[in-house]
């Protein structure tokens, strides 16, 4: 079902832009700890939260104020724009090379060419793309462990909630990622497959923030993968885990099979 030399040769090909991704957000997940550790800024959010009216606090709620503490900063690191830029570039990069792009240099004739069978090309791509996410989210892991020990946290180290966010953000890439399989099986330009999934990403992304920041049109959250990766939620343990987990598994699916399909009925070029 997959191709070890082909996930070898492709991995080996962004191993240098991996590498840089891991290092990167490990060392941010480090400094989102030392922010909030060495600067007290749990301390001057309560301050100034105590200064607001009632009713903005009420609105606020207690979210407001966690987000500060050391627990609320290791989950905005995993929100944070580096962090899902890097992820993202990467769920959206390996597709399009690897599919549209070869298509359009006329790489993937020729490896379409050999004895091998496009869907074990395209699953061999797909194991090898979750596999380098998971990898940069490990280094998130590794930063948030490593800034918990300097900082003598790891007593209130929250294990549970940080496996829970590092597993729902890869399924969220992976979601992208596999929208992005799904336009690359139908096109054969890969910047073209770039920017059409990054506009993609973008709409939900902003649409998730409209959502949130106008009520009036506040049910359109549940028209976005973003909504279905709430770190700050996740780390207050309220129940969401499993509903995002499945929504995003499904949705996922749903793009692989179809791209999947598509690309080995299509012709290549074309």
């Amino acid at each position: 079902m997959i191709n070890r030399n082909y996930i070898y040769n492709v991995f080996r090909e962004h191993l240098s832009f991996l590498i840089f991704a891991f290092i990167l957000v490990a060392l941010f997940q480090i400094l989102m700890v030392t922010l909030v550790v060495e600067a007290d800024i749990l301390n001057i959010a309560q301050i100034f939260f105590s200064k607001f009216p009632p009713q903005v606090q009420q609105f606020l709620g207690e979210e407001f104020i966690a987000q500060f503490s050391v627990n609320g900063a290791v989950a905005f690191g995993y929100n944070h724009l580096i962090v899902l830029i890097f992820l993202t570039i990467i769920a959206i990069m390996l597709p399009a090379k690897h599919i549209a792009g070869e298509i359009e240099s006329g790489t993937l004739e020729l490896i379409c060419s050999l004895p091998i069978k496009r869907l074990n090309l395209t699953f061999s791509l797909w194991i090898v793309t979750a596999f380098v996410l998971i990898i940069v989210v490990i280094g998130g892991w590794l930063g948030t462990i490593i800034g918990m020990l300097i900082y003598q946290q790891i007593s209130n180290f929250p294990s549970t909630q940080l496996f829970q966010i590092g597993f729902n953000l890869w399924l969220l890439m992976l979601t992208i990622n596999s929208y992005t399989f799904l336009i690359s099986s139908y096109s054969r330009e890969g910047n073209r497959v770039t920017l059409r999934a990054a506009g993609i990403t973008l709409f939900f992304f902003f649409l998730n923030y409209t959502a949130k920041l106008w009520i009036d049109v506040s049910f359109l959250k549940h028209f976005t993968i973003f909504n279905y990766y709430q770190p700050q939620t996740l780390m207050l343990g309220q129940p969401i885990f499993v509903k995002n987990i499945v929504v995003l598994s499904l949705l996922m699916l749903v793009f692989l099979i179809i791209a999947f399909r598509k690309f080995n009925l299509r012709d290549i070029p074309g």
